[in-house]
């Protein structure tokens, strides 16, 4: 017959000798995610997804709805965007509207071109984003032309590298006319450089 003898003391903890190492990693994968949000690959893929999801729907969401630049600009400066001059088309899309739009790591303003030839999407990006003098690529099946102008991060994206060509080109030299200082703001251009994420509105929902 076998007795077992009840002490009264609990049991000593498990081990936990992996906590440390568990910690390290979880840093590690932080410290990896913040240096690969401002990759341009990361970007570029981010926009792209957006531009399909958006114009992916039967019918094309937008908080403001107008072909003229200068209401689309008041309506994103009005809600803490500061906006450069923004071209009226697109080679074979024009202007419709915009909205904003949260993505993988931020919200950016999402401004619209649609027509039978095709769409065309600008993204005003807040955050980081290493693009140098620009950068140009494809990500998702989507031309995507990531520039600055006038303080800001800009994305390019579409099916067309046409469309995606003449916005980006339509874009710097409206910048170029309209402020020779490259500034061409007219809200907080210093909030702009910085890429606070805080002067864009997060009121918009997903796309």
């Amino acid at each position: 017959m076998t007795v077992d003898v009840v002490t009264g003391e609990a049991a000593p903890p498990p081990r936990r000798a992996f906590r440390p190492v568990l910690a390290i990693g979880g840093l590690a994968l932080a410290l990896l995610g913040l240096w690969a949000r401002g990759l341009p690959a990361f970007v570029a893929w981010e926009v792209a997804r957006d531009h399909q999801r958006c114009f992916g729907r039967r019918h094309l969401a937008a908080r403001v709805w107008s072909s003229d630049p200068s209401r689309v600009r008041d309506w994103l400066e009005s809600r803490g965007t500061p906006t450069p001059p923004l071209p009226r088309g697109a080679s074979s899309a024009d202007l419709v509207g915009a909205r904003y739009c949260p993505l993988e790591d931020r919200v950016a303003a999402h401004v619209y071109y649609a027509g039978e030839g095709g769409a065309v999407s600008v993204f005003l990006l807040a955050g980081p984003a290493r693009i140098g003098n620009g950068w140009a690529g494809t990500s998702r099946g989507c031309h995507v032309r990531l520039l600055r102008a006038a303080g800001r991060y800009v994305a390019v994206v579409g099916e067309s590298a046409t469309d995606v060509a003449a916005a980006a080109h339509s874009f710097m030299v409206m910048v170029a006319a309209a402020t020779p200082d490259g500034v061409g703001l007219r809200s907080d251009p210093a909030g702009a450089r910085r890429g606070d994420a805080r002067s864009v509105d997060r009121c918009g929902s997903s796309c």
